[in-house]
């Protein structure tokens, strides 16, 4: 069985790992170990803080904040080998960043379109796009992102305007839904049941095509609405 490293175990890093250990060995890495050794011990994998580990790893995926991958390659480039792949999956951070361990491995980028929360509460599987030096090295990529969604070969960049841009509106709708709630006196401990509930679960109807009668009736006067502001 070939082993995965994923370094840091915040939201996304600790989804990949429930997602894929029952097919890859795990190595997690982080500095808070203690956060680090519960992961481990629900998925049987191994925890540690020590970088000389990822020589253990066939694959090692940088599950951290974009500000602080930069110090973190500079702490584990001496212990990447050749046959590794190393994979970046942080929205904000393209592979030019990654360019110090150019020649010491292979690499690729899985960047996921999708929320961590949101996957992990309800399934829902999210579209992940990867890219990397060469075929055999996307393919092997994808093959690891396959057990947490689609998978698709595709510009990385990309992701970064989608996800930026979808939670932009996101946030937009429910700080307006929040508004409007509160304009008419809802109790404030009713809006976030309309934001989650209501709100995200008509987005989702309408994203998968099935909203039914009360969606289309919306759609036609936002439609409506918008003609007449236009004229």
């Amino acid at each position: 069985m070939e082993t995965v490293a994923i370094i840091g175990t915040g939201r996304m890093g600790s989804l990949i790992a429930r997602k894929i250990y029952s097919q890859y060995n795990i190595i997690l890495l982080d500095k808070d170990l203690r956060k680090c050794g519960l992961l481990a011990k629900e998925i049987s994998g191994l925890a540690t803080a020590d970088y000389s580990l990822l020589s253990l790893s066939d694959y090692i995926i940088t599950a951290l904040p974009a500000t602080v991958i930069p110090n973190a390659i500079q702490e584990f480039k001496s212990f990447v080998l050749q046959h590794q792949i190393v994979i970046n999956i942080s929205t904000d951070t393209v592979n030019t960043v990654f360019e110090p361990l150019k020649g010491l491995c292979k690499l690729a980028s899985a960047k996921i379109i999708g929320h961590a929360q949101h996957i992990t509460a309800t399934g829902e599987p999210p579209l992940i796009l990867i890219d990397g030096d060469d075929f055999t090295t996307r393919s092997k990529t994808a093959k690891i992102f396959s057990k947490i969604g689609t998978v698709c070969f595709g510009d990385e960049k990309i992701v970064k305007d989608i996800n930026n841009i979808a939670s932009e509106e996101g946030i937009k709708a429910a700080l307006s839904i929040k508004m409007r709630l509160e304009k008419i006196n809802v109790p404030s401990e009713y809006i976030s049941f309309a934001i989650r509930n209501v709100a995200c679960g008509t987005m989702n109807a309408y994203a998968l095509g099935d909203g039914g009668p009360f969606v289309q009736k919306i759609i036609q006067k936002l439609k409506q609405e918008q003609k007449t502001d236009s004229t």
